[in-house]
């Protein structure tokens, strides 16, 4: 099965320049030079120009010395253009037309634009809460164009982490599609199932586990079908899509974590988005292709919580 293509936060056309992190020469150079361009970022969200274009600044914009700004920022990436840098935690402000969510945007932005926006909610996400040594406490500072954080006493070096979780779209042999709803998502609102990959666990066994956990259904193991993945900064996933056929019918609700899961046939789902009685995922999140997947053509704007 070919993967999804286009998922709205895995787009991404400006390379990370990772080799580049650690020349402090280069870094300094470039936050005074024409072509650096900055992101800013206001409680973690996006500066916005009325078309849903990001606002890119000059440092000259910023009234910050390379000193004052180096513990706020990260280096994004560069191309034959521009260098692209973050400033994170509200370091700087600019006025702007909007400010906006990543995920509620997230599906509009250009592939240059969402792949930058989004390394830069993710690490402004992971900085806001390492300022502390793992291993002893201590004060940590940023290092490595912001991509590490030094411990000021033991000299350890901490890098952002990533968490694994899984989504999937299960189907049984009616072809009906599983949805849930969380105990705190307001009525009507689904989803399909997803939980965090636990410490020795696959992937593909925690599809198995988390499935059955939540719904009480069992999927067969050698039915799992990998569809692609998609960062999710809130604040440090990756979603690894998945979709998997059901060998059980009856529904045992998690009561501690779910609301309400159903089954839903093509006919049954038609009916209540129509009635917008059920409420689908926003456009950015994984979710949202894994059900158009299975729904097979396109989903109306308005049958998604927007």
């Amino acid at each position: 099965m070919e993967l999804l293509k286009d998922l709205a936060l895995s787009r991404f056309a400006v390379d990370r320049a990772a080799p580049l992190r650690t020349d402090q020469e280069w870094l300094s150079r470039a936050w005074s030079t024409d072509t650096t361009r900055v992101l800013v970022l206001k409680d973690s969200n996006l500066p916005l120009t009325d078309d849903l274009s990001l606002i890119w600044v000059k440092p000259e914009a910023i009234e910050l010395t390379l000193e004052q700004v180096q513990p706020h920022a990260v280096l994004l990436g560069a191309d034959d253009d521009h260098t692209y840098v973050g400033i994170m935690n509200d370091a700087a402000s600019i006025e702007v037309v909007t400010w906006a969510a990543l995920r509620a945007v997230g599906a509009q932005l250009s592939a240059h634009d969402v792949g930058l926006a989004t390394t830069a909610i993710a690490m402004s996400q992971w900085h806001a809460t390492h300022k502390f040594c793992t291993r002893c406490g201590s004060a940590t500072s940023v290092t490595q164009g912001g991509w590490a954080r030094q411990c000021l006493v033991d000299g350890t070096d901490h890098y952002p982490r990533t968490e694994p979780a899984m989504i999937v779209a299960v189907n049984d042999g009616d072809d009906r599609i599983l949805l849930g709803r969380r105990i705190d998502w307001p009525e009507g609102w689904f989803s399909t199932l997803a939980g965090f990959v636990e410490a020795g666990e696959s992937a593909e066994a925690c599809v198995v586990r988390e499935v059955f956990e939540e719904s009480g259904i069992s999927v067969d193991p050698n039915s799992l079908q990998y569809l692609g993945s998609q960062p999710w900064p809130y604040p440090a996933s990756l979603m690894l899509g998945y979709r998997a056929t059901a060998v059980s019918a009856d529904i045992t609700v998690e009561i501690a974590e779910m609301a309400q899961v159903k089954w839903f046939t093509r006919e049954e789902f038609e009916a209540e988005c129509i009635a917008q009685t059920l409420r689908l995922p926003n456009p950015v999140a994984i979710a949202f292709r894994l059900i158009q997947h299975w729904y097979g053509s396109d989903i109306p704007i308005e049958w998604t919580r927007k």
